[in-house]
């Protein structure tokens, strides 16, 4: 367990200037989701992307923010000669957790608050100001240009979470919860990084260096349910995906994803999703 106390190193923003829109290959796309929060800010051109089942037209001044692991592809590139650009923006989750304030902590916002961002954000000169700004700043590349990039996308977030929320999003979250989910976050990281693994309560609460008992209690104040449901949810999840934009076989995707076997799988599956995975599969 002492390797799993380890911090790992803040991670970087990935950011790709001037990229022209192509047709992807959605069977290849579906293999690919992410867990980074991807913008996209077009200038010129249009396209045309599908957002999980959402068909998104846009053209140059809009912007299309991607969830977390939400499904994503390019289905028409506009006119040929001109094709839809943009400026791509990869976000991770943990990008502003060394010193960001508490409100950018993506992943509490993405997870324990459950929001989520508007996927087409249009009229809104302010923010494609920033986002043209922090593209500038990345091509140029002039002294100290990753600070400036830092600040520019503290300024972005702050109007998105503002503006940019989805509708059904919940609006607030007790500060109770927050001081909880702040607690319990490297246990949430490593079944993130580690589901397909063995792992027990007791290492959880070791991870987070708090007793089982607590760790327990803090984990059902957070996520509104047990670690073991937590863990158990997210490996279905990931197995859905593996399900639907894949071709491993059953057998290997139980193994991939933590079950003990098949069989096992097919019962856990068929009890959150309502079908086996089979079913699902021929779907």
């Amino acid at each position: 367990m002492g390797s799993k106390n380890r911090r790992t190193q803040t991670p970087h923003i990935r950011i790709s200037a001037h990229k022209s829109s192509h047709v992807d290959n959605v069977d290849v796309v579906r293999k690919a989701l992410h867990e980074d929060i991807e913008i996209k800010c077009f200038y010129e051109g249009t396209s045309t992307l599908l957002v999980n089942t959402q068909v998104v037209h846009v053209q140059a001044g809009d912007i299309v923010v991607i969830n977390p692991y939400e499904f994503h592809a390019t289905v028409d590139r506009g006119n040929e000669n001109d094709p839809g650009k943009y400026h791509l923006f990869m976000i991770p989750l943990d990008f502003f957790e060394e010193s960001g304030p508490e409100a950018l902590n993506l992943r509490s916002v993405c997870f324990a608050q459950k929001k989520s961002f508007r996927t087409l954000i249009q009229n809104d000169a302010q923010l494609y100001e920033l986002l043209m700004q922090a593209a500038q700043e990345y091509t140029e590349k002039e002294a100290a240009y990753d600070v400036a990039i830092h600040g520019l996308l503290v300024q972005i977030f702050a109007i998105l979470l503002r503006r940019g929320i989805q509708d059904d999003s919940p609006k607030a979250v007790p500060s109770e919860t927050l001081r909880s989910y702040r607690l319990i976050e490297p246990a949430l990281r490593y079944i993130r990084d580690n589901y397909s693994l063995s792992i027990t309560v007791e290492d959880l609460a070791e991870l987070c260096q708090v007793s089982k008992h607590y760790f327990c209690r803090v984990f059902k104040t957070a996520m509104g349910s047990t670690a073991m449901e937590y863990l158990m949810s997210h490996r279905l999840m990931v197995s859905d995906i593996l399900l639907t934009g894949t071709e491993k076989s059953i057998t290997q995707i139980a193994a991939s994803c933590g079950f003990e076997s098949a069989n096992y799988f097919g019962r856990c599956y068929k009890k959150h999703f309502g079908q086996s995975p089979s079913k699902r599969r021929s779907k």
